[in-house]
């Protein structure tokens, strides 16, 4: 399953580099994501920790949640 962050936690990762549009990636790379992410709406990464060790990290798709509409 995907995970889903919202969008001011993607645009802080972002800010930091941690985080992007799936432009900079390479389509292997996408490919083999939409196949084990069939719920990945192929758009976005983040770098997320391995495990309980925050020092190591990976990249893997991310979903990020719409912003909420404001109230009148």
């Amino acid at each position: 399953m995907t995970d889903t962050i919202t969008r001011e936690e993607f645009d802080r990762r972002a800010h930091f580099g941690d985080a992007g549009t799936t432009s900079v990636l390479n389509e292997a790379e996408l490919a083999r994501w939409r196949e084990q992410y069939p719920d990945w709406k192929g758009k976005y990464w983040s770098y997320f920790p391995v495990g309980d060790d925050d020092r190591l990290l990976r990249v893997q798709p991310v979903n990020v949640a719409a912003r909420p509409k404001a109230r009148r």
